[in-house]
């Protein structure tokens, strides 16, 4: 069980760093009703995308590391990490003062839809590894949200800040208490094991 508590870790700071960058995104509701701020409302909202996936792909290329040799997901958090850099980067390329919310939705469902392909792959290893099907529960966000965002063109710029923030939040809460559950799970297991050890030396 030890051998994923430094991944876990990791991964408890990506998920509150999600739930950071949706909390930034949900000021747009309030900015974009009034039209002189709506271009800097967006430009904050693409700036906190752009922001997360960038600092989020730092985070998994360092949690590749973490994986077991043995276990699936040390390319794919690669992967992830190296295409969420690249979508950072053409976000952080949209900003301008005539940019529409529509422009990086799609970025944001290419995020999501890679994130789901790579959280599958990893909750390949985790839940043989915990004994729970759980692991699979980020995958699964993330796949519904990728969908979601892709018919979020035709909605108005508070509705899609808010399904923006829906993805973030509950795809960070849910990598949040995941990694909290399991690090409490490992620790638990490990005590249990030290007293195992004790009685049979005893």
């Amino acid at each position: 069980m030890k051998a994923y508590s430094e991944y876990w870790a990791a991964t408890m700071i990506r998920g509150l760093l999600a739930v950071v960058a949706g909390t930034g995104v949900l000021f747009i509701p309030e900015m974009a009703s009034t039209i002189l701020l709506r271009p800097f409302a967006v430009v904050i909202s693409i700036l906190c995308l752009a922001a997360y996936g960038t600092i989020d792909s730092a985070i998994m290329l360092t949690t590749s590391f973490m994986i077991p040799r043995q276990q699936p997901g040390r390319l794919a958090l690669r992967m992830q990490g190296i295409c969420g850099a690249v979508i950072g980067i053409l976000l952080f390329l949209l900003v301008s003062d005539r940019v529409e919310l529509h422009w990086f939705l799609y970025l944001a469902a290419a995020q999501a839809a890679t994130a789901a392909i790579t959280e599958f792959i990893v909750a390949r290893g985790t839940s043989a590894h915990h004994g729970a099907k759980w692991c699979y529960a980020s995958a699964a966000v993330a796949a519904i949200s990728s969908i979601a965002l892709l018919f979020g063109k035709d909605l108005s710029p508070r509705e899609l800040a808010w399904l923006l923030y829906g993805y973030l939040g509950v795809f960070g809460f849910n990598l949040f208490a995941l990694s909290a559950r399991m690090l409490f799970a490992e620790r638990k297991l490990i005590n249990v094991e030290h007293v195992r050890i004790k009685v049979t030396a005893g």
